[in-house]
């Protein structure tokens, strides 16, 4: 959406004002005015509250920022702390920080929800249903509820009126992030990309169904698991707007005081839990993104849980063999195939610089070469690799992120429930296993028969397009779309610059023949003076304040 239609939106207008005047009282003027947005500032606040406020970080400065515009804009720094390789450190200590937890909304309003998804009367849908929720969400709240068959479920409910909001305010940061896009410090955050993946991930969030279809996949890939518990999917109680879970009573997986004294075995727990996931990665190409204590329980059997499927990741083939590739070149120490590996995945930058990222990728990598595998700290080795792709530009594959996020913080918790974990003996069986299974006649076989199609295919209809293709280059009949990417808003502010030039003609014109008619002393008259001329004084008078509001709004004087 361009900003001529957004700032035409009353309800839009308002909204992207309230935003910018969160920034500027939070310490960022200066970028409201690099975005070229201070026109849309009230003129009360173009000259105050400037500054930026003493001893307050800019990490913790952004997310009050986020805090205060919203749920929304928190779920945004929920999402920025998954891109460890564009955003430092220091802010992504500080997004893990921000709260889930906002305030529910009318539970009159979820029940009239589900009966309207659900077509059918609460009281026939379920025996019981709790109106205090377990959790409440900026897109949704959950509710505790029985069958009729007396199973206790958790009811997922969207908020009434969420998905208008929501895109509203996605259409605000599309226009900030395109704007931000031309701020050269700004242009490696590849602000424009975060935004397009934060879109496709409220898409996936605000569609129940999509999350209920994860669900589902994990619960089938550990149906026959003893040591590992999904809920189940009640899809006849589900649609977009209402997910039907099993409810499960458990413990978080990161409380270690209540699972000694329940007598949960710890050790067998680490070694599921990390087992499991390494299977997900290696096996199943479907993994959890957002393992953290509050999605993964234990039961009172001792069995892991997982829930809240939400954000999942995949991993395809190819990502697949690339991370087999180097953990392998990792445990035999083969620098060089691990580097080129690495390199593979991310653009590597066209400035001369890969021998410098080179080494850099081996100082940092080396650090840890020496130490015991059970001595390294995953969630360090992670971030000091990430430090690397941002130090030279890599913008990396977002699943391959999100695994590295995901095994840093299952490892995490598996080393703490067992200290004595070897990671290297969980790893190593399951990436050979993987590699050896590329090389199989079955996956070469496929990878051939798939490779001929692609041939086959441009053999087929190669000749006939290059032919078409000379034919119009020949006939001069050849087109070429160009598009200037600050075209758009050069035609913008001309538009504005050229109906300026004509209100000020117009006013001028009114002024020249008011003052004539008051000359004149022609029409009817009030006060012994001509109405027209003081009705055409009194147009020009205010139109010229309003123009002149407009030229001060704008910083062009």
């Amino acid at each position: 959406m361009q900003l001529r239609d957004i700032t035409r939106t009353p309800g839009r207008f308002r909204r992207l004002s309230q935003i910018l005047q969160v920034l500027v009282r939070h310490g960022f003027g200066h970028l409201v005015y690099r975005l070229k947005l201070h026109e849309h500032l009230p003129i009360g606040r173009r000259f105050l509250e400037k500054h930026v406020p003493e001893d307050v970080p800019l990490p913790a400065r952004t997310v009050r920022v986020l805090q205060e515009l919203g749920p929304l804009y928190v779920k945004l720094g929920q999402f920025l702390s998954t891109r460890p390789d564009i955003v430092p450190e220091e802010f992504i200590s500080e997004f893990c920080k921000l709260q889930r937890e906002v305030k529910p909304f009318d539970p009159r309003l979820a029940r009239a929800t589900i009966e309207a998804e659900l077509k059918s009367p609460i009281n026939k849908l379920f025996a019981e249903f709790q109106d205090k929720p377990l959790a409440c969400g900026s897109i949704a709240q959950v509710h505790a509820a029985r069958l009729k068959d007396l199973t206790e479920v958790v009811v997922k409910v969207k908020r009434p009126g969420i998905e208008e909001v929501v895109w509203s305010d996605l259409d605000l940061l599309s226009l900030i992030a395109e704007r931000a896009e031309r701020i050269e410090e700004l242009k490696f955050f590849c602000p424009t990309m975060l935004v397009e993946e934060f879109y496709r991930l409220i898409n996936n969030e605000m569609d129940f169904v999509s999350e209920a279809s994860n669900t589902a996949k994990f619960y089938n890939l550990y149906a026959r698991d003893p040591n590992v518990v999904i809920p189940r999917v009640y899809w006849d109680l589900s649609t977009s707007s209402v997910l039907t879970l099993q409810r499960m009573k458990h413990t978080s997986a990161g409380d270690l005081a209540l699972l000694e004294a329940t007598g949960v075995d710890k050790k067998k727990l680490a070694t599921t839990l990390l087992r499991n996931f390494i299977e997900q990665y290696f096996k199943a190409g479907l993994f959890h993104a957002d393992p953290h204590p509050g999605n993964l329980m234990v039961t009172r059997e001792g069995q892991l849980c997982m829930i809240d499927f939400g954000q999942v990741g995949h991993i395809s083939d190819d990502l697949k063999g690339q991370l087999t590739t180097a953990l392998l070149a990792l445990l035999q120490k083969d620098m060089d195939l691990y580097i080129e590996v690495f390199t593979d995945l991310g653009a590597i930058p066209e400035d001369g610089k890969l021998e410098a990222l080179r080494l850099a990728l081996r100082e940092t990598i080396e650090k840890f070469m020496g130490i015991p595998i059970k001595r390294i700290d995953p969630r360090r080795a992670f971030f000091d690799m990430m430090k690397v792709a941002r130090d030279y530009h890599l913008i990396l594959p977002r699943d391959f992120v999100l695994l590295g996020k995901s095994f840093t913080t299952v490892t995490s918790m598996a080393r703490q429930l067992d200290p004595d974990l070897d990671l290297q003996v969980m790893v190593a069986p399951f990436a050979r296993s993987f590699f050896i299974e590329s090389l199989s006649r079955e996956r070469i076989s496929r990878l051939a028969r798939e490779g001929s199609w692609h041939l086959s295919n441009l053999l087929s209809h190669g000749p006939r397009e290059a032919r078409q293709l000379l034919k119009k280059l020949l006939t001069g009949k050849m087109q070429v779309s160009l598009r200037h990417v600050e075209l758009d808003n050069f035609a913008y502010e001309l538009d504005r610059s050229s109906n300026r030039l004509a209100l000020s003609i117009i006013l001028a014109a009114t002024v020249i023949s008011s003052s004539l008619v008051m000359m004149a002393k022609v029409g009817p008259t009030w006060q012994d003076m001509p109405l027209i001329g003081i009705l055409g004084y009194l147009f020009a008078t205010i139109m010229g304040i309003w123009l002149a509001i407009g030229i001060f709004r704008s910083g062009r004087l």
